[in-house]
């Protein structure tokens, strides 16, 4: 039916007629199409089940090519996190059918159109309606609707109707046309039988796209195959419109060319690639098996490790509180214990009074030779501190935060106040729980001025403290060299190499019952590194392997993560006391979460500050004759790297390095957030 507003908008352009408004609305597909093409066109009757990010898309394309009559199914509403690629998603249509909305875009287009609407989706019920007198399909279905998707494609074999599915992939799409004369859909994904939810997925994606483009740079961490969510782009989708309707005008005007499945196709504008091929018996194929096995045994599964587990966040109802509302104080807690540590010692305590959490220092928990005056866990709590202050800002609360090394109370660092009121999410506070240390080798591609910027001006309001970044290759060179001289300390200080190997938890039932110090897959050192630091945990057999060189591999393994990095830096403070510390906790956290905001990888490189903070303080003395030598060395190279740096009165809060680069494979363990409050 004609809207009143748009026939009276006709009629003042001289347009009464289906015909006169089609000859001028598509004048400009002449040329491309005859006009009898067009006309055909216009005679078409076209299904799409589903109006979200490829099905909206679909149904513009396809009216605005001329397309006159369509089916269309969906029972969804639409809403914000719908904005990012579906095309009736607005801010006036929260709320509403996205039927009903689509609906009224496409006839904004061609008031003219035949639209027969099914509000309540797709369903075994009406699926042989909705394929009825139908010239070919165009799948808009969420990707983890299988069976229904299933059924669809099956009943419109039955019924002769030709199937196109085109699924955004990365920036990519990928096509496959099934039509009553091709491979079916079961033949074609091998999903006949009993298969659990996650292998059909599997088979779908593998199937939809056999030569994948996008993996490697998708982070698959984001991919919840249970959940059944995943990122998706806009882009992707306009490209997955595109292919599918020129399928579409094929098979109905009847043109050459039509390859139906098991013939597929994907095309990647981002990596500016072009894949298509035959796939004979589909995901039976060796080849299709084997990638099936490596994307559920090793990218799954190591995405699955990988993911975290974000804790519930509690709903605060009261405008005003004396006292942390109920849940609050341990969601505060949680986030807090996510904060890096020396080898994640987790050297903090909390106690809770009234709307305070007081944060303490626990000299316990590390007293090696890297901790001087307990810098590194001092710095740790600065990083607790922060957690705490960006997570309350997700449940509208704002935190005030005293930092008081020196109060009366022995090792009270700081005392965090919590306030009500309406503040908004800091958004680096999503980060805080997917935060983690990356040793993986990372793209020597280098951040952008604009990002390097943004990092910089995240810690503007902690004028105490100062971020330098080197990002020329000389520069990562000689750093590496740096590097690679500092850690070979590590290795041929017994007490070192001591602290180290007794952090390392070499199986995962320690790791799961200590819940601190480093997973041994964590450290990404390899299997025959693995190997290395079994053999070498007792101090006979790694001054053995000092001896003969090959306590240096750890070193140089060290150095060559510097050289596999965009950009190296480090964070300094105006003084060497230890609120400045602290404060340099703060401000290194947010740095890091940033990092993570901006999809980059992170690793702290902190032998080296932590020996020059000894050096200093306790004196060049406190270092084998040996090691001295070495660090004179290191020291003349450091300050030529970092010549802003007053070295002798500045604190070096951490050096590091990062990039773009794979997500990490194997997370670190936290205690639970009662078992660090104080008793």
């Amino acid at each position: 039916m004609i809207q009143d507003e748009h026939l009276a908008t006709l009629q003042a352009l001289g347009i009464s007629s289906a015909a006169t408004y089609r000859e001028a609305a598509f004048s400009r597909n002449i040329g491309l199409f005859s006009p009898g093409e067009q006309e055909r066109l216009a005679e078409a009757r076209v299904a799409i089940p589903g109006m979200g990010g490829v099905g909206g898309v679909h149904l513009i394309n396809l009216v605005r090519t001329g397309i006159g009559r369509f089916h269309l199914a969906d029972f969804d509403q639409y809403e914000p996190v719908n904005v990012n690629r579906q095309f009736g998603a607005k801010v006036p249509s929260f709320g509403r059918p996205k039927l009903e909305v689509m609906i009224e875009e496409a006839r904004s287009i061609n008031p003219f159109l035949s639209i027969t609407p099914y509000p309540a989706g797709l369903t075994a019920d009406n699926m042989e309606a909705f394929l009825t007198g139908v010239d070919v399909v165009l799948d808009g279905l969420d990707f983890f609707q299988f069976e229904i998707r299933r059924t669809l494609f099956n009943m419109a074999r039955s019924m002769g109707v030709p199937v196109i599915t085109a699924g955004p992939l990365g920036y990519s799409s990928a096509l496959l046309v099934f039509t009553p004369q091709g491979m079916g859909f079961d033949d074609y994904f091998d999903v006949g039988g009993e298969l659990q939810e996650e292998q059909k997925y599997l088979r779908f994606a593998m199937g939809l796209a056999p030569k994948p483009t996008h993996i490697g740079y998708m982070d698959l961490s984001r991919v919840d195959l249970k959940g059944g969510k995943g990122p998706s782009l806009n882009i992707a989708c306009l490209l997955c419109a595109s292919l599918a309707a020129t399928e579409a005008v094929r098979i109905i005007l009847g043109k050459p060319g039509l390859k139906p499945a098991p013939c597929f196709m994907q095309f990647d504008p981002f990596r500016q690639v072009l894949r298509k091929g035959r796939l004979s018996r589909g995901n039976r194929t060796f080849s299709q098996r084997a990638k099936l096995w490596y994307v559920q045994n090793i990218l799954i599964e190591a995405a699955d490790q990988a993911r975290v587990r974000i804790p519930d966040q509690p709903v605060v109802s009261v405008a005003h509180f004396d006292s942390l509302p109920q849940g609050v104080g341990t969601y505060l807690l949680q986030a807090a214990v996510q904060a890096p540590s020396g080898d994640n010692v987790q050297p903090w305590q909390f106690r809770l009074t009234g709307n305070d959490i007081h944060v303490f220092l626990n000299p316990e928990a590390d007293v090696s030779f890297f901790n001087v005056r307990q810098t590194a866990s001092i710095i740790a709590c600065g990083a607790a501190v922060e957690n705490i202050r960006l997570a309350a800002t997700t449940m509208s609360m704002a935190a005030t935060t005293q930092i008081r090394p020196d109060a009366e109370q022995e090792n009270l660092m700081a005392t965090v106040r919590i306030h009500p009121g309406d503040h908004t999410a800091d958004p680096l506070a999503r980060h805080i729980w997917t935060r983690c240390t990356n040793r993986r080798p990372y793209s020597k591609r280098p951040l952008p001025d604009w990002v390097q910027a943004d990092l910089k001006a995240r810690i503007r309001d902690i004028p105490e403290a100062h971020l330098h970044l080197l990002s020329g290759r000389a520069q990562l060179r000689k750093l590496a060299k740096v590097i690679y001289l500092a850690d070979r300390i590590r290795t041929e200080h017994q007490g070192l190499h001591e602290h180290f190997t007794s952090m390392i938890r070499f199986n995962m039932k320690e790791a799961e019952q200590r819940r601190d110090g480093l997973p041994l897959k964590n450290l990404e050192a390899g299997l025959p590194g693995e190997a290395f630091l079994r053999l070498t945990k007792p101090w006979p057999a790694m001054r053995v392997a000092n001896g003969i060189g090959l306590g240096r591999l750890v070193a140089l393994h060290s150095a060559q993560g510097i050289l596999a990095s965009g950009v190296a830096g480090m964070v300094v403070v105006g003084g060497l006391e230890a609120r400045d510390f602290l404060l340099g906790g703060q401000a290194l956290q947010r740095i890091w979460l940033a990092m993570e905001h901006h999809g980059l990888q992170m690793q702290p490189m902190t032998a080296v500050t932590l020996f020059w903070l000894r050096w200093l303080w306790e004196g060049p003395s406190s270092f084998s004759e040996k090691h001295q030598k070495l660090l004179k060395r290191v020291w003349q190279d450091l300050k030529g790297l970092f010549t802003s740096v007053d070295f002798e009165k500045q604190g070096l809060i951490m050096l590091f390095r990062a990039g773009y680069g794979p997500g990490i494979r194997h997370r670190t363990l936290r205690r639970g957030a009662r078992d660090s409050l104080m008793k």
